[in-house]
Formats: structure tokens, C-alpha cells, sequence
């Protein structure tokens, strides 16, 4: 029995490969000149050339940012791979084996094939090869798919890994113990609590630093710079956090609670709700760095429509435009400056594409729109007769 493989397939898996490639040139350290990525400015020249180990020694300026799997993984990548090719080869294949996974998974549960757009779009090639972003879509999907599935162990656990990537696959969590029977319920949250608390009970010191590191972020590339322009300060001039910069995340989590209960106390399907809460995230977080936009990809496509094509476009334009014109400034943190204009270019494409979502699932109602949908209703009806 020969092993058989569907057009749509082929294609599928075809496009994500062509990208990855594409993607993988880019970035590679042989490339002159070559895009910056955070896995080899940020781990390789911070930690590895200069011989430190996230998470184990170190001063209070060297803290790795990410999670604990993030970390193992970069140090697994470079013992084995020994120099800087090995580490960016080992690690570019395991964002490619997350891309394959992405696809798989889109194939099984998309809604129609103009997903694939989202699969091979601009911020997957300049961004998948970037940090751990690519990994953590992997696991949230996986966790979702499962979950899908009635696989609810193997989902916990995918969930608890994305959660040690990069934290945010936390967001579905809330989602999946509601639409669980209590005793599945119980039982998803305890393997999800036990894979998460084990590594925080032997690390604890790291695990609190990585989260006050964060919390002490300010404003970064979020729409409401132009709300609190003086909370937008560059980190490395940062000692503690100014009532400004309080005040501007403040508004952001409120922002985002809000956001979060209202789509969690409606029945929305798995897939739905997971884009809407990941848009939820990125529309009022008080950081969104270009590279996050990757964790919405896998469930954007999934949900896509052609009427959400223009918005998507300009969410990506947007997106990409940030760190192509990050360097033409000197305060690319500053409201009005190009990186700032495309956030809100970008902040604009993705709050269409959130408002289409809420309409087309029935959460959000116009009323005159509504009328005038009636009214072209009618005529094309009368038009036909």
C-alpha cells in the first residue's frame, strides 16, 4: 500500500517549505547582509559566545527573557550543534518541523484553502526564523487540535509546553476547562498545573525575574502610544516603572480583560474563540513586537475568509513595516515615527479582522447594516424574478 498524498496537500506542505527556505536564506548568518532574529543577537551573541547558560548565573542585566523550554531548547541546540552553523541549523529545523505541524493541522480544520495565506504570508518569512514564536504556535495548535480531538491529556500537556515557550497559550486554557465536564475539567487543569509548577519549583528565582522583566517592559509598537506618548521610553534607559508607563498598561490589561470575558462568556467554537482570544491579546497588549503576530497565524487560517482578505493585507503590511523602517530612526519607539505609523496601520487591519469575526459569528450587530443587507437582498431577489 503506496502512500498517497492530496493536492491540496502537496500544496499546502509545498508553500510552507518554499517559505521556510525562503525564510531560512534571510536569516542565516552566511548572508550578507542578513536579517536580525533574536535566536542569534540575542541568544547566540549574549549567551553563548560569551559562555553563559540562561537561567544559571549571571548579573541582573543578562536575564534570558523566555521560558524554560525556550531556554532547554536553546541550550540543547547548541551542544549539539557546536558552533554557530550547527546551532542555526538545528534550530531552523525545528521551526520547520513546526511549520509542517502548523499545516497539518490547518489541513485538518480550516474552513476553506485561502488559510493558506496566512501560512506564507511576509511575517512568516521574515519572522519564523526569528525567535521561538513558530514553536509556541505549534504547541498552542496542537493543544487546540487535540482538544478538538478529545485528546484532552495530550492537549494539557501541548498547552503547558506553550506555556514554557513563551506564556501565551495560557489563553485558551480559561476556554477549554468551561467547555470540559467537571471531572475532565479537573483532571486537564491538574496535568496542565503539574507540567507547568515543576520546572517554577526547581527554578524559581529565574522564573520570577523573566516575569518582573516583562512587567517592567513599556510601551512597545501598541496603538495607545498615541494615548500615553511618555510611557514609550526605551527599556535600557529603564530602572522602574514611571507612573506613566503604569498608567498606560493599566489601560491596556483593563483593555484586555474586558475584551477577554466578553468573547469567553459567548458560545463560540474551539477554533473561533482561540483567534478571537490571540487577537484579543495582541490588540491591547501593551507589547506587541512583530514576532508575536505568528502565534494568530495558525488560527487565523483556520477561520479565514475571502471578505477578510483587505484587512489581512493590511494587518501584514502593517506588521512587516515596523521592523523594515525600525532602523530609519532614531526613536522608533516614538509616537509618529514610521515604525509607530505602521503599528497603527497594523492596530487598524486588526481590529477589522476582529469586528468581522464578532459579525459573521453573530457577537456584534449593525443595525443599519443589517438594514442595507436586507435591502440588496430584496432587490437582487426582485432582479432575478
Amino acid at each position: 500500500m503506496g502512500f498517497k498524498i492530496s493536492v491540496r496537500e502537496a500544496l499546502a506542505y509545498g508553500l510552507v517549505t518554499q517559505v521556510f527556505i525562503f525564510s531560512f536564506i534571510l536569516h542565516s548568518p552566511w548572508t550578507i547582509p542578513k536579517l536580525y532574529t533574536d535566536i542569534l543577537g540575542f541568544f547566540w551573541e549574549d549567551f553563548a559566545e560569551r559562555g553563559l547558560i540562561p537561567y544559571v548565573g549571571g548579573s541582573s542585566e543578562e536575564i534570558f527573557e523566555y521560558p524554560f523550554l525556550s531556554g532547554g531548547l536553546s541550550i540543547l541546540w547548541y551542544i549539539l550543534g557546536r558552533d554557530l552553523t550547527g546551532f542555526y541549523i538545528l534550530y531552523s529545523i525545528t521551526v520547520f518541523i513546526s511549520l509542517i505541524i502548523i499545516a497539518y493541522i490547518f489541513l485538518k480544520t480550516s474552513r476553506n484553502d485561502i488559510g493558506l495565506i496566512c501560512l506564507t504570508s511576509p511575517s512568516i518569512v521574515l519572522f519564523s526564523i526569528y525567535g521561538y514564536d513558530s514553536i509556541l504556535a505549534m504547541f498552542t495548535a496542537l493543544s487546540l487540535y487535540m482538544f478538538i480531538k478529545g485528546r484532552y491529556t495530550l492537549s494539557s500537556i501541548f498547552l503547558a509546553l506553550g506555556f514554557h515557550t513563551k506564556f501565551l497559550s495560557i489563553l485558551l486554557l480559561p476556554y477549554i476547562l468551561m467547555n470540559l465536564k467537571k471531572r475532565d475539567a479537573l483532571r486537564y487543569l491538574a496535568i496542565f498545573t503539574v507540567a507547568t509548577i515543576t520546572p517554577i519549583i526547581f527554578f524559581p528565582k529565574p522564573f520570577f525575574e523573566i516575569v518582573k522583566y516583562h512587567m517592567l517592559w513599556p510601551l512597545e509598537n501598541a496603538w495607545y502610544i498615541y494615548i500615553f506618548p511618555d510611557a514609550a521610553m526605551p527599556l535600557l534607559t529603564l530602572k522602574e516603572e514611571t507612573p506613566s508607563i503604569g498608567a498606560a498598561k493599566l489601560f491596556g490589561y483593563i483593555l484586555m480583560l474586558l475584551l477577554y470575558i466578553y468573547i469567553l462568556r459567548r458560545e463560540i467554537e474551539p477554533r473561533t474563540f482561540s483567534t478571537l482570544s490571540i487577537m484579543v491579546y495582541l490588540l491591547s497588549t501593551p507589547r506587541y513586537s512583530p514576532q508575536t503576530s505568528i502565534l494568530l497565524t495558525p488560527f487565523l487560517a483556520m477561520v479565514m475568509t475571502q471578505s477578510m482578505f483587505p484587512a489581512f493585507i493590511l494587518w501584514e503590511a502593517g506588521n512587516i513595516l515596523i521592523i523594515l523602517t525600525w532602523f530609519t530612526t532614531d526613536a522608533p519607539h516614538m509616537p509618529w515615527q514610521p515604525p509607530q505609523v505602521a503599528s497603527l496601520i497594523r492596530f487598524i487591519g486588526l481590529l477589522t479582522l476582529f469586528i468581522q469575526i464578532l459579525y459573521r459569528e453573530g457577537l456584534l450587530r449593525f443595525k443599519g447594516f443589517d438594514k442595507l443587507l436586507q435591502i440588496l437582498a430584496k432587490r437582487n431577489e426582485a432582479v432575478k424574478v
